[in-house]
């Protein structure tokens, strides 16, 4: 009897299939109880370095894999290159994430890996509980991974281009990315094919907490030529620019005179079941009507979906990563289904995005 993948353990109800990687005992043990403590999960092994990990996973059927950043013997990046070459599991990066850390955790995305997180910690206050729903619902979320749509990523250094601050007024159009999870390797994938800047502002929203998202602007900027930046309380939106932000907040754009501000607000009860990326999409399409191109990538759920349909009804386009080449195409999916659109290969997707100016100006 074959076995079964974490999608297909998920769709048949049986439990998602852990195999914990930390070189440090008592976190292995924290995993642990965090896990079977959840009849969702099955913790099947721990492995206290990548070389053991690398053996264990020939014995053990596992769904997903937690795997630590520092080990000796073996590091969590070496161990994800053998892991990703000789039987291509759903992994989760464990780190610290310190400004080293989160470098080498993006790296680890670029290699393969679907996601990362903190290690729990009660440090500082933290609040272990809700860090260990964080990592329960990111384990189900790796579980449902296409990992076999996973590509390693060479990425090679750029220089910046100049972007003229006048063309911050009278914007022809704004182009609006969204992605959640797998989403890292989709932009690791789009931003740096794009040999030239974009003829408007590029807005990218991102299903990743926020304190995360500096971290990925100062990986991804060297390898983009025209500067990404983090999304502030009040952006100007400049052509040739590219703004992130995180979906747990709330955006909205704003004219004035003849410039267009991006404003970051926190969520309120009054905004009903809409997510940022929702927000976002309404906000651009109520500004710029038939000039907005939003772009959907990897990611799951439905965060997004009634965005698209507002940019559909007010004449925008919608372009979509090819599912096939998503690590989670849920989102992809429903968006085709639901509203649809037109499927691209990333690199299509970075050529579109360098023209996008709206029907005028633009593709």
């Amino acid at each position: 009897m074959s076995k079964k993948t974490g999608k297909a353990a998920q769709a048949s109800g049986d439990k998602v299939k852990v195999l914990v990687v930390d070189d440090s005992q008592l976190m292995c043990r924290i995993l642990e109880k965090i896990l079977s403590g959840d009849p969702r999960f099955e913790v099947v092994g721990q492995a206290l370095s990548g070389k053991e990990a690398l053996r264990m996973l020939s014995e053990t059927d596992c769904d997903v894999i937690t795997l630590d950043v520092e080990m000796p013997e073996m590091n969590g990046l070496t161990a994800l290159k053998h892991i990703m070459i000789k039987q291509p599991k759903p992994t989760l990066m464990v780190s610290a994430f310190t400004a080293e850390g989160a470098k080498v955790t993006f790296d680890a995305l670029r290699y393969g890996a679907v996601d990362f997180f903190q290690k729990p910690s009660q440090e500082g206050g933290g609040d272990l509980e809700a860090q260990a729903d964080v990592l329960r619902s990111r384990i189900l979320r790796a579980s449902r991974v296409q990992v076999g749509a996973a590509r390693y990523l060479r990425l090679q250094r750029v220089a910046e281009v100049e972007c003229a601050e006048a063309e911050a007024e009278g914007l022809g159009g704004v182009a609006v990315m969204a992605t959640s999870t797998g989403g890292y390797a989709s932009l690791l994938s789009v931003l740096p094919q794009m040999c030239r800047p974009p003829k408007g502002p590029l807005l990218i929203s991102m299903g990743t907490p926020a304190a995360f998202l500096g971290a990925f602007v100062d990986y991804v900027n060297p390898f983009v030529p025209f500067p990404v930046e983090r999304a502030g309380h009040e952006s100007l939106l400049r052509p040739g620019h590219a703004y992130v932000l995180g979906s747990d907040e709330a955006p909205a754009i704003e004219q004035r005179g003849d410039g267009y501000y991006l404003l970051l607000g926190e969520r309120t009860k009054d905004m009903g079941d809409e997510g940022g990326v929702d927000l976002l999409l309404f906000s651009a399409s109520e500004h710029f009507g038939d000039k907005v191109l939003a772009v959907f990538l990897s990611g799951d759920g439905t965060e997004g979906l009634s965005g698209a349909k507002e940019v559909k009804r007010t004449g925008g386009r919608i372009q979509v990563q090819r599912p096939e080449t998503c690590l989670c195409p849920e989102l992809p999916r429903k968006v085709l289904d639901e509203v649809d659109g037109e499927t691209l290969a990333t690199g299509e997707i970075a050529h579109r995005l360098e023209n996008w100016c709206g029907p005028e100006g633009g593709e």
